[in-house]
């Protein structure tokens, strides 16, 4: 069995955040930013992985590959996002950060 991008795609996106927060400050609107942008990254690391290990040639397109490894996957994902922006404001407020 081939191993996972999974590790990579977290390593990166985690790079990403920090990144971005270090740069423009750890705002809401940026915070949301980066964790989208992560998520991107994430969903075309694992479309590129199931492309090329996966399907081994076999034709499938990025259509294809997209319905059946991000599409069904976005709407849940976003939802996580909006509720860890929802928890990062409340913990704000009583820690001193």
């Amino acid at each position: 069995m081939a191993s996972s991008p999974l590790w990579g795609c977290w390593g990166a996106a985690a790079l990403l955040f920090w990144g971005l927060t270090a740069k423009l400050g750890q705002t809401l609107p940026v915070m949301a930013s980066a964790m989208v942008l992560g998520l991107v990254l994430c969903y075309a690391f694992g479309t590129f992985w199931f492309l090329t290990v996966y399907t081994g040639g076999s034709g499938e397109t990025l259509l294809g590959a997209l319905t059946l490894c991000v599409f069904p996957y976005v709407l849940p994902d976003l939802g996580k996002i909006f509720l860890a922006l929802v928890l990062v404001s409340r913990v704000k407020k009583h820690l001193a950060l």
